[in-house]
């Protein structure tokens, strides 16, 4: 009996050290070697504005300061894979008073030659987060 119980607790420890642990990264991440980023965006202020243009409200209002340089990034979606070029841009607007209330850091993500997602969040998806900086002045909010 003292050895069927042996036999078994053994099992069960190997039959654990089987099984997987969750990861915290996403179920997709970027694999720059077969990702299609697409070419680099060299006009990709003008993308950030006209979006921000035709998509936020009071357009004729809005301020742009600091555009981040394009790199490379991914986002999942679902379960769809979207990879491109993360832009952050500082844009201020005024609230509904009619007063600026100071920049916000809004995330773009370009494809070819259009923004195909946004975010004013630092979270890209779950425990991927927005990487604002190129080198240049830090975005701050």
């Amino acid at each position: 009996m003292i050895k069927i119980s042996m036999f078994l607790g053994l099992f069960l420890v190997a039959l654990t050290g089987c099984s997987s642990v969750g990861s915290h990264r996403p179920a997709f991440h970027g694999d720059s070697v077969q990702a299609d980023f697409g070419a680099y965006p060299p006009d990709y202020k003008n993308l950030v504005q006209s979006w921000s243009r035709n998509n936020l409200s009071d357009a004729a209002s809005l301020q742009f300061g600091h555009v981040s340089k394009p790199r490379k990034e991914w986002v999942v979606n679902g379960t769809q894979k979207i990879y491109g070029w993360s832009v952050c841009a500082m844009i201020s607007a005024p609230n509904t008073y009619g007063e600026y209330t100071g920049p916000q850091t809004f995330w773009f993500l370009i494809h070819g030659d259009k923004v195909v997602g946004t975010r004013q969040s630092y979270t890209i998806s779950p425990g991927h987060y927005v990487n604002c900086s190129d080198g240049n002045a830090p975005i701050t909010s």
